[in-house]
């Protein structure tokens, strides 16, 4: 059965939209996402809300709506032509020949493994170490070129459905590590009443940037560089460290 859809006009509300990338003609664009804290909140029959809502709301105005839905999902209504934009994809080479993205990133995370209270020494930042260390992490995520490089040395990695099921496993000793960021695992980890008893490890495995995405097609071109512009354009504004500070988002300091 398929998943009931999640449609939200973005921008409404707070912001009014500086609509700085409204096309010639009235389209209505149409965004899709999945649960990213505070780039992308929602779930099935909720209005999603967060920084890209309201972002391509100042740029779009009224004419794109965003809808949630599971993340593989997403991806392949993008790919299918099916979706205008796709939120949040961190950028890597792989999915450069699937989609396009957009020139500078909106966000950035540091992916990081998380550990116990206590045994943070598990990971040292030799991929090693790890080589018989049971660790999960979150399926369908990337998680950046050295991660990649690392997956055939771990001889017992587990993949997991969401950020939940992995501290999870973790708090219940089935894994001594978990990969994932800050942004998506602090609002779980307050939510599980976790907060004390999961930390982060040092240094991080990667630091990733989140983008637009469009269609590999004419059309997707012809947006991504309307979005490009507008973009640019919005981050000379007033606006744009407003919407940063309101999600408690750090803005990339660089294009990436």
């Amino acid at each position: 059965m398929p998943t009931r859809r999640s449609w939200c006009k973005a921008g409404l509300g707070w912001t009014g939209g500086l609509a700085l990338a409204q096309p010639a003609r009235a389209t209505l664009l149409r965004a899709v996402g999945s649960q990213f804290a505070r780039i992308f909140e929602g779930g099935e029959g909720q209005a999603p809300r967060g920084l890209a809502v309201d972002l391509l709301g100042q740029l779009f105005g009224d004419g794109v709506r965003c809808e949630w839905m599971p993340w593989s999902r997403a991806q392949l209504t993008l790919e299918q032509g099916e979706a205008d934009i796709l939120i949040g994809p961190y950028r890597t080479p792989e999915r450069e020949t699937r989609m396009l993205f957009s020139v500078r990133s909106f966000y950035s995370d540091a992916m990081v493994w998380y550990a116990r209270r206590g045994e943070e020494a598990r990971w040292t930042g030799e991929i090693s170490g790890l080589a018989q260390t049971p660790v999960a992490a979150v399926r369908g995520w990337a998680y950046g070129s050295r991660f990649e490089r690392m997956k055939p040395l771990l001889g017992q990695l587990t993949w997991v459905q969401s950020v939940d099921a992995g501290l999870q496993m973790l708090m219940k000793r089935r894994v001594e590590l978990f990969a994932a960021n800050d942004r998506n695992c602090q609002p779980v980890l307050q939510r599980l009443n976790l907060a004390d008893a999961v930390v982060r490890c040092s240094p991080p495995l990667d630091v990733l940037h989140g983008h637009m995405a469009f269609a590999r097609s004419a059309g997707g071109e012809a947006l991504s560089q309307r979005y490009d512009q507008a973009f640019e354009q919005w981050l000379r504004t007033g606006s744009a460290a407003e919407l940063y500070r309101r999600w408690g988002v750090d803005r990339p300091v660089t294009a990436a």
